[in-house]
Protein backbone atom coordinates (compact mmCIF):
# COMPACT_ATOMS: atom_id res chain seq x y z
CA UNK A 1 0.00 0.00 0.00
CA UNK A 2 1.25 3.46 -0.86
CA UNK A 3 1.55 5.92 2.00
CA UNK A 4 1.09 9.64 1.78
CA UNK A 5 2.11 12.08 4.50
CA UNK A 6 -0.47 14.30 6.16
CA UNK A 7 0.82 17.57 4.69
CA UNK A 8 0.69 16.29 1.12
CA UNK A 9 -2.78 14.90 1.69
CA UNK A 10 -4.08 18.19 3.12
CA UNK A 11 -2.52 20.13 0.23
CA UNK A 12 -4.18 17.78 -2.27
CA UNK A 13 -7.56 18.13 -0.56
CA UNK A 14 -7.28 21.95 -0.45
CA UNK A 15 -6.06 22.48 -4.00
CA UNK A 16 -7.63 19.58 -5.90
CA UNK A 17 -10.68 18.46 -3.88
CA UNK A 18 -12.40 16.67 -6.77
CA UNK A 19 -9.30 14.67 -7.62
CA UNK A 20 -8.80 13.86 -3.93
CA UNK A 21 -12.39 12.63 -3.68
CA UNK A 22 -12.01 10.47 -6.78
CA UNK A 23 -8.76 8.99 -5.53
CA UNK A 24 -10.29 8.29 -2.13
CA UNK A 25 -13.30 6.65 -3.78
CA UNK A 26 -11.01 4.49 -5.89
CA UNK A 27 -8.94 3.56 -2.84
CA UNK A 28 -12.02 2.54 -0.89
CA UNK A 29 -13.40 0.54 -3.79
CA UNK A 30 -10.08 -1.20 -4.46
CA UNK A 31 -9.58 -4.74 -3.29
CA UNK A 32 -6.85 -4.76 -0.62
CA UNK A 33 -5.61 -8.24 -1.51
CA UNK A 34 -3.77 -7.26 -4.72
CA UNK A 35 0.02 -6.85 -4.58
CA UNK A 36 1.27 -3.27 -4.33
CA UNK A 37 3.32 -2.91 -7.54
CA UNK A 38 3.27 0.16 -9.80
CA UNK A 39 1.07 -1.37 -12.50
CA UNK A 40 -1.57 -2.30 -9.92
CA UNK A 41 -1.66 1.28 -8.69
CA UNK A 42 -2.01 2.58 -12.24
CA UNK A 43 -4.96 0.24 -12.77
CA UNK A 44 -6.44 1.11 -9.41
CA UNK A 45 -6.01 4.85 -9.79
CA UNK A 46 -6.42 5.59 -13.50
CA UNK A 47 -6.71 9.33 -12.90
CA UNK A 48 -3.04 9.82 -12.00
CA UNK A 49 -2.45 11.18 -15.50
CA UNK A 50 -4.66 14.13 -14.52
CA UNK A 51 -2.01 15.44 -12.17
CA UNK A 52 0.01 18.33 -13.44
CA UNK A 53 3.62 19.33 -13.03
CA UNK A 54 2.31 22.89 -12.64
CA UNK A 55 0.48 22.08 -9.38
CA UNK A 56 3.04 23.74 -7.05
CA UNK A 57 2.90 26.94 -9.15
CA UNK A 58 -0.90 26.82 -9.27
CA UNK A 59 -1.09 26.22 -5.53
CA UNK A 60 1.21 29.17 -4.89
CA UNK A 61 -0.88 31.39 -7.19
CA UNK A 62 -4.06 30.24 -5.44
CA UNK A 63 -2.56 31.18 -2.06
CA UNK A 64 -1.61 34.62 -3.44
CA UNK A 65 -5.15 35.19 -4.71
CA UNK A 66 -6.64 34.11 -1.38
CA UNK A 67 -4.23 36.37 0.53
CA UNK A 68 -5.17 39.35 -1.65
CA UNK A 69 -8.87 38.59 -1.18
CA UNK A 70 -8.45 38.35 2.60
CA UNK A 71 -6.57 41.66 2.63
CA UNK A 72 -9.30 43.35 0.58
CA UNK A 73 -12.02 41.94 2.83
CA UNK A 74 -10.13 43.09 5.94
CA UNK A 75 -9.97 46.63 4.54
CA UNK A 76 -13.67 46.46 3.66
CA UNK A 77 -14.44 45.21 7.16
CA UNK A 78 -12.74 48.17 8.75
CA UNK A 79 -14.31 50.78 6.46
CA UNK A 80 -17.76 49.63 5.32
CA UNK A 81 -18.88 47.13 7.91
CA UNK A 82 -17.74 49.06 10.96
CA UNK A 83 -20.16 51.85 9.99
CA UNK A 84 -22.96 49.40 9.24
CA UNK A 85 -22.45 47.62 12.55
CA UNK A 86 -22.49 50.93 14.45
CA UNK A 87 -25.73 51.83 12.64
CA UNK A 88 -27.30 48.50 13.61
CA UNK A 89 -26.19 48.79 17.24
CA UNK A 90 -27.76 52.25 17.48
CA UNK A 91 -31.05 51.02 16.02
CA UNK A 92 -31.11 48.02 18.35
CA UNK A 93 -30.43 50.28 21.34
CA UNK A 94 -33.31 52.57 20.29
CA UNK A 95 -35.65 49.60 19.92
CA UNK A 96 -34.57 48.21 23.28
CA UNK A 97 -35.31 51.55 24.96
CA UNK A 98 -38.81 51.46 23.43
CA UNK A 99 -39.28 47.86 24.62
CA UNK A 100 -38.16 48.77 28.16
CA UNK A 101 -40.58 51.71 28.24
CA UNK A 102 -43.37 49.43 27.01
CA UNK A 103 -42.52 46.91 29.75
CA UNK A 104 -42.58 49.65 32.37
CA UNK A 105 -45.97 50.77 31.05
CA UNK A 106 -47.23 47.22 31.50
CA UNK A 107 -47.81 46.42 27.83
CA UNK A 108 -48.30 42.77 26.99
CA UNK A 109 -45.58 40.84 25.12
CA UNK A 110 -42.93 43.52 25.70
CA UNK A 111 -40.60 40.83 27.08
CA UNK A 112 -40.80 39.08 23.71
CA UNK A 113 -39.52 42.20 21.93
CA UNK A 114 -36.65 42.40 24.43
CA UNK A 115 -35.67 38.78 23.73
CA UNK A 116 -35.89 39.31 19.97
CA UNK A 117 -33.71 42.39 20.16
CA UNK A 118 -31.22 40.56 22.38
CA UNK A 119 -30.99 37.82 19.77
CA UNK A 120 -30.51 40.43 17.04
CA UNK A 121 -27.71 42.03 19.09
CA UNK A 122 -26.04 38.60 19.45
CA UNK A 123 -26.27 38.02 15.69
CA UNK A 124 -24.67 41.39 15.01
CA UNK A 125 -21.89 40.55 17.51
CA UNK A 126 -21.22 37.27 15.70
CA UNK A 127 -21.26 38.90 12.26
CA UNK A 128 -18.86 41.55 13.56
CA UNK A 129 -16.46 38.83 14.68
CA UNK A 130 -16.49 37.40 11.17
CA UNK A 131 -16.41 40.63 9.16
CA UNK A 132 -14.31 42.99 11.27
CA UNK A 133 -12.27 40.65 13.47
CA UNK A 134 -11.65 38.23 10.56
CA UNK A 135 -12.88 35.15 12.38
CA UNK A 136 -13.54 32.97 9.33
CA UNK A 137 -11.91 30.06 7.55
CA UNK A 138 -13.12 30.43 3.98
CA UNK A 139 -14.05 33.46 1.91
CA UNK A 140 -17.48 31.95 1.43
CA UNK A 141 -18.14 32.33 5.16
CA UNK A 142 -17.18 36.00 4.92
CA UNK A 143 -19.51 36.53 1.95
CA UNK A 144 -22.38 34.85 3.80
CA UNK A 145 -21.79 36.97 6.90
CA UNK A 146 -21.70 40.10 4.74
CA UNK A 147 -25.05 39.20 3.19
CA UNK A 148 -26.61 38.36 6.57
CA UNK A 149 -25.47 41.67 8.04
CA UNK A 150 -27.00 43.55 5.13
CA UNK A 151 -30.23 41.61 5.60
CA UNK A 152 -30.29 42.63 9.28
CA UNK A 153 -29.80 46.26 8.25
CA UNK A 154 -32.51 46.11 5.59
CA UNK A 155 -35.12 46.13 8.35
CA UNK A 156 -34.09 49.74 8.95
CA UNK A 157 -34.01 50.90 5.31
CA UNK A 158 -36.58 53.59 6.22
CA UNK A 159 -34.10 55.31 8.56
CA UNK A 160 -32.44 58.53 7.37
CA UNK A 161 -28.95 57.19 8.24
CA UNK A 162 -29.41 54.02 6.15
CA UNK A 163 -27.06 53.96 3.14
CA UNK A 164 -27.86 52.48 -0.26
CA UNK A 165 -24.55 50.51 -0.22
CA UNK A 166 -26.00 48.39 2.57
CA UNK A 167 -28.75 46.86 0.44
CA UNK A 168 -28.47 43.07 0.22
Amino acid sequence: MTRIDRGTLLELVRNRPLLAAELLGDALAADGEEPGDGETHRRRFPRLELTSTDEPALAARYREIMTDARRARAHQGKTVFAGLIAFLRARIAEDLNRAYKAADAGERNSHKAERDLGAKRDRVDFLESVLVNELYLALEEHAQAEHLLKLEASAYNWHTDYQDDWQP
